[in-house]
C-alpha cells in the first residue's frame, strides 16, 4: 500500500504516518532506510532552504525514528537527499486527530519539543523525533498504536529579528521569543511557534499575555513586564 501523501504548508511541512515501506531498499543494511518514494508530493514543498525541498521527506523520517524507538529496532539511515551537515533551529510537533471527530484536518497537540540554537540534523533530528513524542512534560508518552492517527510537524526556524517593542510581529507570520525578569531578578522565557497564534484566533496582545503565563510567571502581564520585555521574531519553514 503506498504511504499517505504528507501535508504541506508554507510554515512548516507535515507528513501523516509517513513510516513507509522498505521494500526495494538495499537489504544488506541492518537499518531500515526512508524509501525513495515514502513522500509523494515533495516537490511541491516550498523552496525556502537547503532543506525545503527533503522537508517532508524528514518527517517522514521522523515516523521512522519514533516507531524504531518502540519497537527497539535499529534507528533508520537519514534521508539521502538530504544534507547530514545542515544546522539550524527546529522544533518537532506531533499532532493526533481528536476523538470522535470525522474532520481530516482536526488535531490537537500530542508533544513539541525543539532547540532555538542551530544543531546538526544528522543527530538532532533523530533526538528531537524521540524527545517531543515521549519526553514532553504536558502528555504521556506516545505509543505504538498511536501512530497511524499522528501527523509530524517539522519547523525549521530562521529570520531571527529583535522586535522593537513586544507587539512589533505579524500573526500567522511571525514566532516569537519573549524574554524577561522580575523584580528580583528571576529570568523567564517562552517561545510560540508562527501558527500558534493563528490557529488559536489569538491577538498579538493575547499571545504575548499567554507566553508570560506560559514563561511560569505567576505576576500580571502589566507595562511594567512589557517595558523590560525583550522580544525577538522569527520565521519557520
Amino acid at each position: 500500500m503506498a504511504p499517505p501523501k504528507p501535508q504541506l504548508s508554507a510554515n512548516s511541512v507535515a507528513a501523516t504516518n509517513g513510516v513507509g515501506s522498505n521494500e526495494g531498499d538495499d537489504a544488506s543494511s541492518s537499518a531500515p532506510r526512508v524509501p525513495r518514494d515514502a513522500c509523494p508530493g515533495l516537490a511541491a514543498a516550498p523552496v525556502l532552504s537547503p532543506m525545503s525541498r527533503c522537508a517532508a521527506e524528514l518527517c517522514c523520517f521522523c515516523f521512522q525514528v519514533l516507531r524504531a524507538h518502540l519497537e527497539r529496532l535499529p534507528l533508520p539511515c537519514f534521508p539521502p537527499s538530504a544534507d547530514p551537515s545542515f544546522k539550524a533551529p527546529l522544533f518537532v510537533t506531533w499532532l493526533k486527530k481528536r476523538q470522535r471527530s470525522h474532520e481530516g484536518d482536526d488535531l490537537e497537540l500530542r508533544g513539541c519539543i525543539g532547540c532555538l540554537e542551530p544543531i546538526t540534523f544528522h543527530s538532532g533530528l533523530s533526538e528531537y523525533a524521540i524527545r517531543s513524542s515521549m519526553k514532553d512534560h504536558r502528555f504521556p508518552p506516545v505509543k505504538l498504536d498511536e501512530v497511524p492517527s499522528l501527523t509530524c510537524r517539522l519547523s525549521i526556524l530562521h529570520e531571527f529579528e529583535p522586535c522593537s517593542h513586544a507587539f512589533d510581529w505579524q500573526v500567522g507570520v511571525h514566532g516569537i521569543l519573549l524574554n524577561f525578569s522580575d523584580l528580583r531578578g528571576r529570568k523567564y522565557s517562552a517561545t510560540y511557534l508562527p501558527e500558534v497564534a493563528r490557529e488559536h484566533g489569538m491577538t498579538r496582545e493575547v499571545a504575548i499575555r499567554e507566553l508570560v503565563a506560559k514563561s511560569g510567571y505567576t505576576g500580571p502581564c502589566d507595562k511594567a513586564i512589557l517595558d523590560r520585555m525583550e522580544v525577538v521574531r522569527y520565521q519557520t519553514h
